[in-house]
């Protein structure tokens, strides 16, 4: 049985125009974002449009990744499993290496198998790189006991030696603190965290001497059942003054139809205080609305945004649009301070056999300003259940002269037995126009325990 609603993630940051691998550097440490651009790799290129299943999970090595892929300086690709490993349920933090000759396979390597015994379990986002090579992310927890974790992962100090893992905080699921972060983490030039739960907008702040305690801010705690928003499934972005912006799935009008009680969802902004030691303010910078046409506007953002030049925000709802079917949409900032920002639909997702529906992964940019995603039903491929939802898409958006932006379907993905289907994450894009991503289901589906019919997942490249 699938899920309703697939956990996903955000890009930490892109700026159209200038696509490029983003670290931050500071005293401490720099961080390599979760979306950088791939050097060209060893994977040649092919003409038309094809799908490469890189690695096919199968429970052991994780099963069911629902987050993005990063990658290093060498071509790696990291990424986390919600499930599966050796304990078989909790998750795991992976690494795929690229074959040293061209058509060899590339190799997969377990880094950490989450056991739920104070490690945390369930990893739904993707990961941050520093410049000495450890990971940092979150774990969700749910249903697993405990109320999730942010870790971090350092490597052996010698060749085939075993990573550690460190729990650098414990969500207490308080009013203090919040529970379940699902959204992955973004940092600073001083190497802060920031990352957000179901009820709260957080910061952890590095100790000043290694090997100490991170010390944790609750930047705001979201108000469940008012005109704030609640259920914050997303990565944030940061702009150049240290504003962060971010989306709830639910939250903001409660007037009629299905927005009446838990509202449509918000995207908001949460800013620093203008002295030390102030308070951190958040201002909800869109609702998304019930009206008597329908969720015109979108509803449920559960995917993160991207900002560009002009402090242009840009995202998707996996729900609501003109078609029903989700949408892609920009938020543009008020020409004077007080002023409200204004909503621009790019694109409506149709449950019809040219499009997608259900985007719930993050959005990026390459140099032209075209903007790139993925959907999780949709498409021509796929009958699943009798049903004909689709199994997914890839999708490039492309700005047009007359202001309109025009939807390329790139890959339908089918339901065909050893396959990859239903993405449920953002992708990356390399230096040579690939795209890189993982789905929650095909792939393998003889070595998949306990459910062999939709398969574990897999990591893919589309090449173009």
């Amino acid at each position: 049985m699938l899920p309703v609603a697939p956990h996903c993630e955000l890009c930490s940051r892109i700026l159209a125009q200038e696509v490029c691998a983003v670290s931050f550097c500071s005293l401490r440490r720099s961080f390599l974002f979760a979306i950088v651009i791939l050097p060209i790799l060893l994977t040649p290129a092919v003409a038309g449009s094809s799908l490469t299943d890189l690695h096919a999970f199968n429970g052991s090595d994780g099963s069911n990744p629902a987050a993005n892929l990063i990658a290093d300086k060498l071509g790696n690709l990291y990424g986390t499993t919600e499930y599966g490993g050796a304990g078989g349920y909790y998750g795991t933090v992976f690494r795929l290496s690229p074959p040293t000759r061209p058509g060899d396979p590339w190799t997969t390597t377990v880094l950490y198998a989450f056991t739920n015994t104070g490690d945390g379990a369930r990893p739904t986002d993707g990961l941050l790189l520093d410049d000495a090579g450890d990971l940092f992310g979150t774990t969700s927890d749910s249903n697993a006991g405990g109320y999730g974790e942010v870790f971090e992962l350092t490597p052996p100090a010698y060749s085939g030696g075993a990573w550690t893992e460190t729990v650098l905080y414990s969500f207490s699921g308080s009013d203090s603190d919040g529970s379940y972060p699902q959204g992955g983490l973004i940092a600073d030039p001083s190497g802060n965290l920031y990352g957000t739960t179901q009820a709260s907008v957080f910061q952890l702040s590095p100790p000043a001497t290694k090997g100490g305690q991170w010390t944790f801010t609750q930047l705001h705690s979201f108000k469940c059942c008012t005109a704030d928003g609640f259920s914050s499934y997303a990565r944030l972005v940061r702009d150049r003054q240290g504003n962060l912006y971010g989306t709830t799935e639910m939250g903001g009008f409660y007037n009629t139809g299905y927005c009446a009680y838990l509202g449509c969802g918000t995207v908001f902004e949460v800013s620093p205080p203008a002295t030390k030691g102030g308070s951190w303010t958040e201002s909800v910078l869109y609702r998304f609305k019930s009206n008597v046409n329908g969720y015109s506007d979108g509803l449920n953002p559960f995917g993160g945004l991207i900002l560009d030049r002009a402090g242009n925000l840009y995202g998707n709802t996996y729900g609501g649009g003109a078609l029903g079917g989700g949408t892609v949409f920009q938020l543009s900032p008020p020409d004077q301070l007080s002023g409200a920002w204004t909503e621009t639909i790019l694109h409506n997702f149709a449950y019809v056999s040219n499009d997608g529906a259900v985007p719930v992964g993050n959005l990026i940019f390459d140099k032209q300003g075209n903007l790139y995603g993925a959907t999780w039903f949709g498409g021509n491929a796929c009958v699943y259940n009798s049903t004909a939802y689709g199994c997914g898409t890839i999708f490039e958006l492309s700005p047009t002269q007359g202001g309109a932006w025009h939807e390329t379907v790139l890959y339908f993905f089918p339901r065909v037995p050893s396959v990859p289907d239903f993405p449920a994450a953002g992708l990356l894009l390399d230096s040579a126009g690939r795209l890189w991503g993982t789905t929650q289901y095909g792939g393998n589906t003889t070595a998949c325990p306990g459910n062999p019919a939709n398969g574990c997942g897999a990591v893919f490249v589309l090449t173009r």
